[in-house]
C-alpha cells in the first residue's frame, strides 16, 4: 500500500536520495529543508510517517517533533541523525520518535523502519526490533548509502531544477 512520507532535512542531496528511495519502494514523498516548511506541510496534507533530521538550523528537530505529537499525534516520527552517539538517539527516542537512524542511512534499516511505522511488512520481512546489527546481519547486507550515490542524486536533482 503506497504511503505518503514527508522528509524535513536540510541538506538537499539527502532529502533528494531519501525521496528516490522511498519513491522505489512505492511511497509518495513530499520534501521540506526546514522544520518550520514540515510544520507547514503538515498542516495541508496527510502523512502516515515523518523523517525529520536531528540536527538542523532554526527550529530544532525535538521542537518539530514536539508539534507533531501534539497536533499529528496519530504520524510517527523517525529521527536521523549524522551523531552516531547514544545520547542523540536516547533524547530522540525520550521525546517520542519510533525510531533515531545514523547517516549515512541504511536503505534496507531505512525501508524497514518505515514499514513498521506504517504497520505493514517490508519487502525484504518484517523487522521485530530496531537494532541495526541484527537487521544487516537478518538481511545479508550492510548496505550504506554512498558519497558517490550523494552525487548522483545531486546531479539529477540539478538536472530537474533546470529542466523546469
Amino acid at each position: 500500500m503506497r504511503k505518503q512520507i514527508l522528509v524535513v532535512d536540510d541538506d538537499a542531496a539527502l532529502r533528494s536520495l531519501l525521496t528516490m528511495r522511498m519513491e522505489c519502494a512505492g511511497h509518495t514523498v513530499d520534501t521540506a529543508e526546514t522544520g518550520w516548511d514540515g510544520l507547514s506541510k503538515l498542516e495541508h496534507a496527510d502523512y502516515d510517517v515523518v523523517l525529520l533530521d536531528y540536527n538542523m538550523p532554526g527550529i530544532t528537530s525535538l521542537t518539530v517533533l514536539q508539534h507533531i505529537q501534539e497536533r499529528h499525534p496519530s504520524v510517527p516520527a523517525v529521527m536521523m541523525t549524522g551523531q552516531p552517539n547514544s545520547e542523540v538517539a536516547a533524547h530522540a527516542l525520550a521525546a517520542g520518535t519510533r525510531a533515531c537512524l545514523v547517516k549515512p542511512v541504511n536503505v534496507v534499516e531505512l525501508e524497514q523502519t518505515v514499514q513498521c511505522c506504517v504497520g505493514t511488512p517490508a519487502k525484504s520481512g518484517r523487522v521485530k526490533r530496531h537494532d541495526t546489527r541484527s537487521m544487516e546481519m537478518q538481511q545479508g547486507k550492510n548496505r550504506r548509502i554512498s558519497p558517490l550515490e550523494i552525487a548522483r542524486a545531486m546531479k539529477t536533482n540539478q538536472e530537474l531544477r533546470r529542466s523546469q
